[in-house]
């Protein structure tokens, strides 16, 4: 079976800001949950979007999965005029691999009537609305920008449970958090990134014999820092 990610010497300059530093990264296990860590403007984002083919400008290669992927965006992307089975059935016709199925199965567990418009919506519905139509979909890859953040420890959790049982079976996820406490358990690999280069790609089991994730992410930072 191929890699499920394949990048090498991936470089991606935002005008004057080298964003992503020859970058080259393995992704082999088939059905991991992966964290995508590091501090605010390392690369974490543009380097999702590279992969998800909104940023196209860029030197190197990048190989994803058969299967296609699907990507989550660090911010809504729904109108508010919408009602949640107009999201469902604009879903369908944008997404030709969008199970409409699993997307009112995923609502109906979480109590969201098909009523619901997207701008009476509270924020952590509409996290729940977002990540409940992507994982909707039939794909190899998840590709999740922040969807844990800026949200109440309860919503947390449930979007959490969302992508553990709604994801495609064997799929891969990559989950870019700011977030480490509490969520070790939810990770196979840890990669870090710092100022758009990889510091670490890990699994998770080996860095907590380590003295723990979040402790070994502060190491390799400071360390990729002091070496510049």
């Amino acid at each position: 079976m191929p890699d499920v990610l394949t990048i090498e010497d991936l470089t991606v300059r935002l005008g004057r800001r080298l964003a992503v530093d020859h970058l080259s990264l393995t992704v082999q296990n088939h059905g991991h949950v992966i964290g995508l860590f590091g501090q605010n403007g390392a690369g974490k984002s543009t380097l999702i979007r590279s992969i998800c083919g909104v940023v196209n400008r860029y030197t190197g290669s990048i190989r994803g999965p058969v299967g296609g992927v699907a990507y989550l965006p660090d911010a809504p992307f729904l109108y508010g005029h919408l009602r949640l089975d107009q999201c469902v059935a604009l879903a369908k016709d944008l997404w030709e691999d969008f199970n409409p199925d699993i997307a009112r199965r995923i609502f109906a567990d979480l109590g969201l009537p098909d009523d619901l418009r997207i701008s009476r919506a509270s924020k952590g519905m509409s996290e729940q609305i977002h990540l409940g139509l992507v994982l909707s979909r039939r794909c190899r890859l998840y590709v999740f920008d922040e969807p844990l953040a800026a949200v109440d420890p309860l919503t947390r959790d449930r979007l959490v449970g969302l992508i553990r049982e709604y994801r495609s079976p064997g799929s891969t996820a990559v989950i870019s958090t700011h977030l480490v406490a509490g969520l070790e358990e939810l990770f196979d690999e840890a990669i870090v990134v710092h100022d758009g280069r990889l510091v670490l790609h890990d699994d998770v089991s080996a860095v907590a014999e380590r003295g723990g994730l979040e402790t070994r992410i502060k190491e390799v930072i400071a360390a990729d820092a002091l070496a510049r």
